[in-house]
Order: structure tokens, then C-alpha cells, then sequence
């Protein structure tokens, strides 16, 4: 079978590219898209950014969604025509198309991103918790899927973890950046 080309913006090409990088979820990969931005596009845009580029993918065969009861916690992994796909990396960012989709860059403007981020992150949050709580009922009323249930509980604890962790950061700098206005 002939490769497949696709184009892809370069963070992302960069962030799926590296082997440790599977079995995501679109916040997190839209976490690590934000890390990688030079630019200050909100939460908001980026997620919805990833979400329509994980289903161009997942369209095209190189991405498997692993469905979950509640949408917002299906997974994804590489799947083999992933590894088969000759990408194109789009050399224009999709703000270089979207210029009004930049926040300026004031400090208000700063704050309220910061603001939005947080916001993004105490929902994530919330639901990361909810998923690690139903596993635990999970698995007072199914003991036989012990294995699977207690693997995918310390997945959404840790998940809940690094929340956390994002957001005293997040807190922590708008408070900083609140009192230098």
C-alpha cells in the first residue's frame, strides 16, 4: 500500500511524533500543544484546534479512538498506518490564517487567559476526579475486572495529580500578575 501524505501544523507533528506520547486524551495533548506555543492563544481555541485535528486523524486511519461511556474521556492511540503516513508539516501556524484569534499582549490580556486556563483546568480537574470515583464503584461491584479498574484508577489519579499541580502554578502566577497591575 502506497504512504499516505497528510499535512500537519509542526507542534503537533512534533508532540505525536515522540514514542512516549500515546494512548492521550485531546486535553492532554492540547496541554502539551500549549506548552510548546510561542503564542498566546487561549485554552479555549487551542482545544478546539486539537479536537478537529485528532479527527482528521482519526478519519484518515492514522489515529484509533478508544471509546469510553462519557465522550469527553475516549483516549487515542497511534495506530499502525500511523507509523506508515508520510506527514507534510505545514510550515504556516493556524494563527498565521487567524490573526484575530491572538490575544493582545497586555497584561489584562494575560490575566484573563490566565483566567481562562484556570478555569479549563478546575473543570478538568472536577472530571478527572468523577472518572477515578466511578472506577472505584467500578470495582466494588465488578471484582473481577480488578486488574483493568486499578490500572485505569491510578491513570486518572495521576491525572487528577498534575491538575493539581497546574493548577497551584496557574493560581500562583495570576496572583503574581494580578497584584503588578
Amino acid at each position: 500500500m502506497p504512504k499516505v501524505s497528510i499535512k500537519i501544523c509542526t507542534k503537533l507533528h512534533t508532540i505525536l511524533q515522540d514514542e512516549s506520547f500515546n494512548n492521550f486524551q485531546v486535553v492532554q495533548l492540547r496541554d502539551r500543544f500549549l506548552e510548546a506555543s510561542t503564542n498566546n492563544q487561549s485554552v479555549s481555541d487551542a482545544y478546539k484546534f486539537i479536537y478537529r485535528q485528532v479527527n482528521r486523524l482519526v478519519k484518515k486511519g492514522v489515529l484509533k479512538k478508544n471509546k469510553s461511556e462519557d465522550s469527553k474521556n475516549a483516549t487515542y492511540q497511534k495506530a499502525q498506518q500511523f507509523y506508515q503516513t508520510n506527514f507534510v508539516i505545514n510550515e504556516r501556524s493556524n494563527d498565521d490564517r487567524h490573526p484575530e484569534k491572538l490575544l493582545d499582549n497586555t497584561e489584562q490580556g494575560t490575566v484573563q487567559q490566565l483566567k481562562e486556563r484556570l478555569q479549563q483546568s478546575e473543570v478538568d480537574l472536577l472530571t478527572s476526579i468523577g472518572e477515578s470515583e466511578e472506577y472505584m464503584r467500578l470495582y466494588k461491584s465488578f471484582p473481577k475486572m480488578k486488574e483493568h479498574l486499578e490500572s485505569q484508577y491510578m491513570l486518572a489519579r495521576e491525572n487528577s495529580s498534575k491538575l493539581l499541580g497546574q493548577i497551584k502554578a496557574i493560581k500562583s502566577v495570576l496572583s503574581h500578575q494580578q497584584k503588578s497591575l
